[in-house]
């Protein structure tokens, strides 16, 4: 420890000793944090100059004149609406030509245009409905910026939301408003049948409800009694329950061990099917192309000893789940190896008979789609269900215990509760059975009447009630948003991300500055665990300087407000300890080679570290990686404390990030020494090209 800190004075009088290379260090502890600032503000809140993106409006409807001679233009009315609003920027135009090509030659990001009869559509429902809609030609720029195309595109589903909540609400009261007008305008049979069913199933349901607690009421006696026996029995079985419940804990437990055993031979299985179905398809494609007789015979001989790999894995697989599963993903699985298992088998006759037709390779390709697509999802959300389902276990098993000293006040509480319940079902029994007879008599009255009266009699009974109806019909559903861990702007959701990236930059800056190695000469005995940390912790240091900069820009500057600003600072702290080692450590055992890989791992992970698009949504080959790489756990313990806390999700993202700061110190140690040799070899050939 001594030789390691007397290199880190001595680096440190070397900074104080020259301004210049002081004033260097500084720089080197602030300038990263300038990256982070200025994207962290760039997205502060991106949509708030939505109002800026042009999107044009123009018209090609020319209105109509109604019944009373007013005329009506349904297109303008919406334009009108719609122009002034401040969360896209509406232009409207009288030349729908115009409006086009200024969409195409970049001027406008988008254009809607309300086509030729769109008023009439929407004052002739009865006609809309049986025969076209009316229409809305959408046209977008994407050429010009693929985010604005996003945003325009959703100005347009809300225009349209906009328009049929507006207008159908205004059909609705048009064409309800006299009920026996509209039902002789369009044909309502199947909307009468339609709500017959429901009144008839409602009406029955009631019923049952009333059966039901009759049945209740007359078996009261039974309950009491029951409830009696159960406060005798209790006692006797206390102790016997205590004993079944410790066992079951103890199965509970070996059956998440088996499980966990079952998990790595499916993942096994099916990692030797994958591997099998390739080389399976590799052989057929071979079989299609110009080949001797010889060679023809040979590969069918390979290929159908492949497929009876494919089969053997597949037959073994199938046997590890039941024969009638019982949740939708262990369906899915046996029904998907069901279907393998008839393409393998049709595979191996057709190498039996014709091996040349290209059927045969579009079976393997579909072998290999349903492996990926359906048979490895489904094997994992299985495995994964089954796991929940234990954990709820668990819980259950570690409360019943405490819950058989619980059960004498309940059982005490359930005799009152049966007393009290009489006269809550007689009085609920009392409510529903004039709500059946009148459901029943309304029934009666619709099947009795005439087919063209039917409509006019529901009509009549349930109440002709415009506004209900319209209100009804444009809303069916009412919707309440609840967001968790919500941040106080897409910015401050986007803080953990660039902050992040600020701090890889800073290392590798720190590390195309500083000298990495320490002079020998110097310390001529030092160790290489002394030269790794001597050196290491200056760089510490600097990089220490740059988490404190960076974090309190984003929280004093930008206003961030992490829900634990300390802990913002400390996940910061440990990310730039860990990005700085493991950057140093690869700049030190392989010199420029190392300076450039650390380039395209920060490349690589702000691609694939889920820092703006969700991991699920990128390409397969980064949710492949992203786990080797340290980003992904930097984030998310800085999103813990900007956005809230779940469980101890914070502490175990750290400790998985620090992972990487023991990858780094083995890199710096022992991984250095047998490089030494290539690393002056490539130095020494880079310098003789007078180049670089």
């Amino acid at each position: 420890m001594r030789t390691i800190f007397s290199i880190f004075k001595n680096d440190i009088r070397a900074i104080v000793k020259y301004i210049f290379v002081l004033i260097i260090v500084l720089a080197l502890g602030t300038l990263p944090s300038l990256y982070a600032w200025i994207n962290i503000y760039a997205n502060w809140d991106p949509y708030a100059g939505a109002g800026n993106v042009e999107v044009a409006l123009a018209s090609r409807d020319p209105g109509i004149d109604l019944k009373n001679g007013t005329h009506v233009n349904s297109a303008d009315e919406v334009i009108a609406d719609v122009k002034d609003d401040k969360d896209i920027g509406y232009r409207p135009l009288d030349d729908p030509e115009e409006a086009i090509e200024g969409v195409r030659s970049g001027r406008f990001y988008a254009a809607i245009i309300f086509e030729d009869g769109f008023t009439y559509d929407m004052h002739h429902f009865e006609e809309a409905i049986g025969d076209r809609q009316p229409k809305i030609t959408y046209y977008t720029n994407i050429k010009k910026n693929a985010v604005a195309s996003k945003i325009t595109d959703g100005a347009s589903a809300n225009l349209l939301a906009d328009i049929n909540s507006k207008y159908l609400n205004s059909m609705l009261n048009q064409y309800f408003g006299d009920t026996e007008d509209a039902l002789e305008e369009v044909d309502t049979e199947e909307a009468v049948d339609t709500a017959l069913e429901q009144l008839i199933g409602t009406r029955d349901a009631i019923h049952d409800y009333n059966a039901a607690i009759t049945q209740m009421l007359s078996t009261r006696g039974d309950v009491t009694k029951a409830l009696r026996n159960g406060q005798n029995k209790l006692d006797k079985g206390r102790s016997k329950g205590s004993a079944d419940i410790s066992k079951a804990q103890k199965e509970l437990e070996q059956a998440k061990k088996t499980l966990k055993n079952v998990s790595k031979t499916i993942d096994g299985e099916t990692g030797k099917l994958e591997t099998a179905v390739d080389d399976l398809k590799k052989t057929l494609e071979k079989l299609q192309g110009p080949i001797d007789e010889q060679t023809k015979q040979k590969l069918v001989e390979q290929a159908l000893e492949k497929t009876d790999r494919v089969l053997t894995i597949l037959q073994g697989l199938r046997t590890i789940l039941p024969e009638d599963p019982k949740t939708t993903a262990g369906r899915i699985a046996a029904d998907s190896m069901d279907v393998m298992i008839a393409n393998a088998e049709h595979i191996k006759t057709l190498l039996q008979s014709d091996p040349t037709v290209p059927e045969i390779v579009t079976d393997a390709e579909t072998l290999k789609e349903l492996l990926k697509d359906d048979l490895k999802p489904s094997l994992k959300l299985m495995l994964s269900d089954i796991e929940k389902a234990l954990e709820r276990t668990k819980p259950i098993l570690t409360s019943a215990s405490g819950a058989l000293d619980d059960m004498d006040p309940v059982l005490d509480s359930a005799r009152s509760t049966v007393n009290s319940l009489d006269a809550s079902l007689t009085g609920l029994q009392g409510m529903l059975v004039p709500l059946e007879t009148k459901l029943n008599d309304i029934i009666t009255q619709v099947q009795d009447a005439k087919d063209s009266e039917k409509a006019g009699v529901l009509a009549k009974l349930l109440g002709n009630d415009p506004d209900q109806y319209s209100d009804f019909f444009t809303n069916f559903v009412e919707v309440e948003a609840e967001e968790f861990y919500k941040p106080v702007t897409y910015g401050a959701a986007m803080t953990p991300f660039y902050t992040i990236i600020a701090l890889w930059v800073g290392g590798v800056m720190l590390v195309t500055i500083m000298n990495c190695n320490v002079d020998r000469r110097k310390y001529p005995t030092i160790t290489e665990t002394q030269g790794f940390f001597g050196r290491y912790l200056i760089f510490f240091l600097i990089g220490q300087i740059q988490a404190a900069v960076v974090v309190a820009g984003d929280i004093f500057l930008l206003h961030c407000s992490p829900v634990h600003p300390w802990l913002m600072w400390l996940s910061a702290s440990l990310t730039s300890m860990v990005f700085v080692a493991l950057i140093y450590a690869l700049t030190l055992a392989f010199g420029d080679i190392g300076r450039a890989a650390v380039v395209v791992i920060m490349i690589v992970q702000i691609a694939g570290s889920s820092g703006t698009y969700p991991i699920e949504i990128l390409p397969d080959i980064f949710e492949k990686i992203y786990l080797f790489f340290p980003f992904p756990y930097a984030i998310n313990a800085m999103r813990e404390t900007i956005c809230g806390m779940y469980g101890h999700d914070f502490v175990i993202y750290l400790a998985q990030l620090m992972v990487f700061f023991l990858c780094a110190a083995a890199i710096g140690i022992f991984v250095r020494k047998p490089f030494t040799g290539v690393k002056q070899f490539m130095y020494d050939r880079m310098k003789e090209t007078e180049v670089m």
